[in-house]
């Protein structure tokens, strides 16, 4: 990540952003949403910072109100957490979502597949995008499928009524002319006989 322009922040330089970044327990209007060179001067971190892109901030696999940088930085901060395997990975990142972001969104970069299928299937997390840049693609994009929105839903996880990017159908009422179709019912044996084999009718 450092060829790609991160800066990889020492201790002090940690300690300097989080007294910056937060005050009083909130975020500082003056640094988020700020580009890079004005986060390091305001941050003041040391002249190499200046050019850097983002910084990296090494933190503990551990989350909630003490542990600042797994909360929402909304700012070129990017924790950087040191995961035995992918499963430990996993696992932590759900306890992030938990602690701010409930069903929000993940995103993964690999070339395993599986592990992105994986994501999808066990976290209670609404978007898992792939091979993508997270902060562009969550608001949908030419190329990924998800509705342009600016309100993304977060399912019942968040308290949302709605598991998908906010969009023109979520405000629309349709009628639906309902007549009767000749009947597709399976049989019982059919939707539970594997179970019926393995537990008992």
């Amino acid at each position: 990540m450092q060829t790609v322009g991160g800066y990889l922040c020492s201790a002090s330089d940690k300690k300097r952003i989080q007294d910056t970044l937060w005050v009083d327990g909130h975020l500082n209007r003056s640094v988020i949403a700020k580009d890079a060179d004005v986060f390091a001067r305001t941050c003041d971190l040391p002249e190499g910072a200046n050019s850097a892109k983002f910084f990296m901030v090494e933190d503990e696999m551990l989350v909630g109100k003490d542990k600042p940088f797994s909360d929402e930085k909304l700012s070129l901060a990017l924790t950087i957490y040191r995961a035995k395997n992918f499963s430990e990975a996993k696992a932590h990142v759900q306890n992030i979502l938990d602690f701010v972001g409930m069903g929000h969104s993940v995103g993964i970069h690999t070339r395993n597949q599986e592990h992105a299928r994986e994501l999808a299937e066990d976290l209670r997390v609404v978007r898992v995008l792939v091979n993508q840049a997270h902060t562009f693609g969550n608001g949908g994009s030419f190329d990924n499928g998800l509705n342009f929105t600016l309100s993304m839903g977060c399912g019942t996880w968040a308290g949302n009524s709605i598991s998908e990017n906010l969009n023109y159908r979520n405000f629309i009422n349709v009628t639906h002319l309902v007549r009767t179709i000749p009947e597709d019912k399976p049989a019982e044996e059919e939707m539970f006989g594997e179970y019926w084999k393995k537990y008992g009718k």
